[in-house]
């Protein structure tokens, strides 16, 4: 579908309301409440929410950088709980990171991705500690 740039519309959205998943996890629905007090209702197929999954941390990291010229912060979640599954279909390990309030993202690792990971998790106590700190 074409849209000429003067039929876009623009909605300051205020605050996600709700979300629910529609059409039998097909889509995902999400309602939200704009700048003008109206409510608004968006309905994603589950293929462009994975898309906007990928995108969200860069377009985040932009904002950031945008505000903060130095380029030293990081959009920064604290770790709630991790856990390690054998992935049914191959050799791979899925990585689960949690949120304790709920973000959840899951990482395929190869052999060579947990060595590495493992490796760097084993040196993480020998950094030094004295060198300039990233302050998220």
């Amino acid at each position: 579908m074409d849209i000429a740039p003067d039929a876009v519309r623009t909605i300051a959205g205020e605050e996600l309301t709700a979300w629910s998943v529609a059409d039998g996890g097909t889509h995902v629905r999400m309602e939200f409440t704009a700048a003008d007090g109206q409510s608004h209702r968006i309905v994603l197929p589950f293929d462009v929410l994975s898309g906007l999954l990928m995108t969200l941390p860069r377009m985040l990291q932009a904002a950031l950088n945008a505000r903060f010229a130095d380029g030293s912060l990081r959009f920064v979640q604290s770790l709630g709980t991790w856990r390690l599954e054998q992935a049914e279909a191959d050799a791979n390990l899925i990585l689960r990171l949690a949120t304790r309030d709920g973000f959840d993202v899951a990482f395929a690792l190869n052999q060579g991705n947990a060595e590495s990971l493992g490796s760097a998790l084993l040196a993480a106590s020998e950094i030094d500690t004295t060198r300039t700190r990233r302050p998220n």
